[in-house]
């Protein structure tokens, strides 16, 4: 806006040389001449600070927009680690991206989960530890939340093992004080998921617990 205001006093002061010279010419009597020479010394000067001011906006850099991403808050973690807290320990088995689950133990008579047209299963297999003195129900164990491409979230549903059935539900489930089972928990995903190389990671929020932990998927 500064720089247009200069160029419009810059206008007009030069027409009113050119409307004051051509005055002079027109009527000798008058004699305007300091006038224009004073004029002529402002125009001067305006132009001088018309072209440094031309300069001081070229030399300022572009603004350029940076493409944001979701922070991850967290402690990282990774296969083979373990996550301890007062009430459990969480030991993380496998992370995959699968079409079936499959419990671990397949030898004979099993349960899995397939997954549905379009989709797949972001899968982690964990072994939980209880250490508190009374049953941990397998639906209170940790909250999991998978971020793929930095904002598109799934949550988790936990599956833990039985060796008659293969899998049986979280809900009826508990795990006994000092003893360990096998946990499955599964994000129902869509299929680009697995065919993108987007980024993607789970956040584990352990209950009990003011930690979050990270493991990157990739």
């Amino acid at each position: 806006m500064k720089r247009q205001t200069k160029a419009t006093v810059l206008i007009l002061m030069a027409s009113t040389i050119l409307s004051l010279t051509s005055c002079s010419q027109q009527q000798p009597s008058s004699d305007n001449s300091a006038e224009i020479e004073s004029l002529k010394t402002q125009l001067e000067s305006l132009k001088t600070e018309n072209n440094d001011l031309k300069a001081q906006l070229e030399a300022i850099p572009e603004t350029t927009v940076e493409e944001t991403t979701t922070g991850q808050q967290g402690i990282s973690v990774n296969v083979g680690d373990t996550i301890t807290t007062d009430t459990m320990e969480f030991t993380i088995q496998k992370v995959e991206l699968t079409y079936d689950v499959l419990p671990d133990d397949t030898s004979g008579f099993y349960s899995h989960y397939a997954a549905d047209a379009g989709n797949v299963y972001l899968h982690i297999d964990a072994d939980i530890k209880n250490l508190a003195k009374q049953n941990l129900s397998c639906d209170a164990i940790a909250s999991l939340t998978a971020d793929y491409n930095n904002g598109y979230t799934y949550s988790s549903f936990a599956v833990p093992e039985d060796s008659s059935t293969g899998f049986t539900y979280a809900n009826i489930t508990s795990i006994k004080p000092l003893e360990t089972l096998g946990v499955h928990f599964l994000f129902k995903c869509p299929q680009e998921v697995e065919e993108s190389s987007n980024p993607l990671f789970v956040t584990i929020e352990p209950a009990n617990s003011s930690n979050s932990y990270i493991i990157t998927v990739r």
